[in-house]
Formats: C-alpha cells, sequence, structure tokens
C-alpha cells in the first residue's frame, strides 16, 4: 500500500494550545474550591463542547450554579492571549518539507473552529502547505466520531489507508483508527501520561519521526 497523505491534528499536536486551556480552567476551579482533575480533561481533549462540560463539573463540586458565559470568556480571553504568541511544535517544518519530499498530500483534521485553524496556519506562514483544513463546521460531529478524518481524506483525493493521521490524544487517535487511518501517536506535555495505546504507533516527539519510515512500512502492506 502507497502512502499518498499525512493529516495532522492540530491543537497540542502542531501548536502547544492544550496546555494553555487547560491552564484557564484549572485556575476558574482553584478560585471557586475545586480542582479540575486531569482525567476529566481527558474526555475532551481533541473533541469540542468542553466548556459546558467542565463548568457542570465544577458546579457539582462546589454545589451550587455559576455564572457560566463570564467563565468561558475569562478562559477564552486568557487561552487566546498565551496562544496567540506561541511558535510551532518543533519539528512541523521538518515533517511538512519530508511530506512533500515524498509527494504526500497534506491536511488537518481539528475539532478546533475554522477561525482558530486557519488563523495560527496564516500566523505561522504555514497554511499554503496543505490542501485542505478540516475544522468543525465541516462535520456534523466531531472526533471521536470518523467523520473528520474520512472527510479529509476524501478531500485530499486518497482513501483512508493511504493516508497517515498525526495524533495526541485517546479522542483523536479513535477518531483516525475508525475512519480507517494508519495513525502515530505524538504526545504533548498534557497528553503523555494519557493512554495511546490505541494508535499503530508512538513517538516521543514530532521531531522524532521519520516518514520514510512509516511510508516503507505501508507499502509493504
Amino acid at each position: 500500500m502507497a502512502l499518498k497523505a499525512l493529516i495532522f491534528d492540530f491543537d497540542g499536536l502542531m501548536v502547544d494550545t492544550e496546555q494553555s486551556i487547560f491552564d484557564a480552567y484549572c485556575k476558574i476551579f482553584s478560585e471557586h474550591g475545586g480542582e479540575l482533575a486531569l482525567r476529566t480533561w481527558e474526555d475532551i481533549i481533541g473533541s469540542t463542547g468542553h466548556r459546558d462540560r467542565i463548568l457542570l463539573d465544577l458546579e457539582h463540586q462546589i454545589g451550587r450554579n455559576v455564572d457560566r458565559d463570564n467563565l468561558r470568556e475569562r478562559a477564552r480571553q486568557e487561552h487566546h492571549g498565551i496562544s496567540s504568541k506561541l511558535p510551532a511544535i518543533d519539528g512541523l517544518a521538518t515533517q511538512i518539507a519530508s511530506a512533500q519530499r515524498l509527494g504526500l498530500r497534506l491536511g488537518v483534521a481539528s475539532s478546533s473552529t475554522a477561525e482558530w485553524v486557519h488563523g495560527h496556519l496564516r500566523r505561522l506562514g504555514l497554511i499554503h502547505h496543505f490542501q485542505t483544513l478540516c475544522t468543525r463546521e465541516d462535520v456534523t460531529e466531531v472526533k471521536p466520531n470518523p467523520e473528520i478524518y474520512a472527510l479529509a481524506a476524501s478531500r485530499l483525493g486518497v482513501n483512508p489507508h493511504e493516508a497517515v493521521a498525526l495524533e495526541d490524544s485517546p479522542n483523536g487517535i479513535a477518531s483516525a483508527k475508525a475512519a480507517g487511518l494508519f495513525c502515530v501517536a505524538i504526545p504533548n506535555p498534557l497528553t503523555a501520561s494519557m493512554s495511546l495505546g490505541a494508535a499503530d504507533m508512538q513517538v516521543a516527539t514530532l521531531a522524532a519521526l521519520s516518514l520514510d519510515n512509516i511510508a516503507d512500512r505501508l507499502s509493504s502492506v
């Protein structure tokens, strides 16, 4: 089987935007006398709709309602302020260049908004490398549903088994595998302790990934 496409997750995989939003909600929990467990956060990494689910958990912990709109906006402003200055994760430019050398088509499959993904890739000067950017507005259900990876492969003109997904979370891995893609887990600091064993393989960092080795492995299947 020939490798024809490489599809990236975005948050935590291309830019380390996962930590700042988690830290923002941890701060909110602490101020209200609660504690945001990493295990609770794990359920929503790579998916969406986390704000209501997380704030409901806070309300259950402290036994009263909170001003969800106000707290969501506080977390959003803090998260965006930090994320707007973050660089690309080490190795991203190298992997893009390697994929282009191998003649691979490039895509992104993210549960975040188009504004978020497009904005960061423009800021980093990388958006022109990608043939498709699939975001939450393009699908009826986000990860762990496989729809977004199936759509990305379709837009790239490849069968799912001809594409490799790069993921950092259990939800993202479940989405890619259910869509039929070969999936490489690349944990970020927030997901390093999570179970990523459902992926086909795991590497420690994006910079450590060898696309040549993956292409050779898939060509022998």
